[in-house]
């Protein structure tokens, strides 16, 4: 499909200067240059949750070591409760 665009100068001879070097022309170059853009901007989500999952997943095993020679005690919605109780008889 031929679409036309508004480019700054500088980047259109960045781009030249590019696919000279690479003896490419233009119509071959701006595709591949355009899909290397959008692979790169999905990247980086992908990086980010998976390292977001990561530390979720360290931060929930340093929490079960910390916790597990720990004696039997309420839970925290127990706990919750008995606020809850201690502050409506008030």
């Amino acid at each position: 499909m031929k679409t036309t665009i508004e480019l700054p100068d500088e980047l259109v001879t960045e781009i030249k200067v590019e696919a000279a070097r690479q003896k490419k022309k233009l119509k071959e170059l701006v595709p591949e240059l355009v899909r290397a853009g959008l692979r790169a901007r999905r990247v980086p989500r992908r990086v980010e949750r998976d390292a977001a999952a990561k530390w979720l997943d360290e931060w929930v095993r340093l929490g079960e070591a910390a916790t597990r020679d720990l004696p039997p005690g309420p839970t925290a919605t127990e706990i919750l409760a008995t606020d809850r109780d201690r502050l409506e008889r008030r």
